[in-house]
């Protein structure tokens, strides 16, 4: 029954067909959404500045459930190549059920200049399915990601996802997808421990700010605690195993009023 009351809501939120979309963009393993500094775990649609850093090809797969619900359910697979002067990303991530649903492709682009910033852009088609109609509409718009590293023990971010206002263009309505303006810090405590904070911005919502403290113990054992804000405080843990050129991840997160958010994804470093 709260399965079909949630649904019955988010349905209601999206009639006639609303472009907002039900899929945050903000990765889900960096805890309460502090995505934009994370560089010791990957993420799909992430600043595509971080990836400037990969020294070896690397694989991805991510899940995220979100209040419980299958049909709120996303998964998706990242690839990252590391070439001589760029490493260069490709994205996909399908979220949804049959009556609606959205594919998210992305191609990115990074680069370091020199230790003093990395930069990079991403490119994404985003493709949404309208029960409706019977039909796809889809659209198409950037993601910047900048990184500079303010000392050696803080590091800034700012990305921005579609800061041209793109909109998407249904049989019969036409609307506006979701921009957003993110910028984060991350502060080296120690070897072994990072502080996080973030804030994003989008055009047509409520600031959303969220931080984090990352632990690791022996280099393989990886420990989240941290909360977010936008309405309501949503407390979150995290966990990770690093084991030789794998990573895995667990996240989870409590909203007072929709209830559990699990996430899990699996790295692997091809060298």
């Amino acid at each position: 029954m709260r399965t079909l009351y949630l649904i019955m809501i988010l349905l209601g939120s999206v009639a006639p067909l609303s472009a907002q979309s039900w899929f945050s963009l903000t990765h889900p393993l960096s805890l309460a959404g502090t995505s934009a500094t994370d560089n010791r775990r990957q993420g799909l649609f992430q600043n595509p500045a971080l990836a400037a850093g990969f020294e070896n090809p690397l694989l991805y797969a991510e899940y995220e459930r979100r209040y419980d619900i299958t049909e709120l359910a996303s998964k998706g697979l990242r690839f990252s190549y590391p070439f001589s002067h760029f490493t260069s990303s490709i994205d996909l991530r399908y979220s949804g059920f049959s009556a609606y649903h959205e594919i998210l492709t992305g191609l990115g682009f990074a680069r370091d200049f020199g230790g003093k910033f990395s930069l990079g852009l991403q490119f994404i088609f985003d493709t949404r399915y309208a029960v409706e109609s019977d039909a796809y509409y889809s659209s198409f718009y950037p993601q910047i990601g900048l990184c500079v590293p303010l000392t050696p023990n803080l590091l800034l971010a700012v990305t921005v996802i579609n800061p041209y206002l793109v909109q998407i263009k249904y049989e019969t309505d036409v609307r506006s997808l979701p921009s957003v303006y993110s910028m984060g810090l991350k502060l080296r405590i120690s070897d072994a421990v990072d502080w996080r904070l973030q804030a994003d911005q989008e055009i047509s919502n409520k600031l959303r700010w969220g931080t984090a403290i990352d632990c690791s113990w022996f280099s393989s054992i990886l420990i989240q605690v941290g909360v977010q804000y936008s309405g309501f405080f949503v407390p979150g843990l995290g966990a990770g195993f690093r084991y030789r050129k794998m990573q895995f991840d667990l996240t989870t997160g409590l909203h007072p009023l929709l209830g559990l958010t699990i996430a899990g994804g699996v790295s692997y470093q091809i060298n």
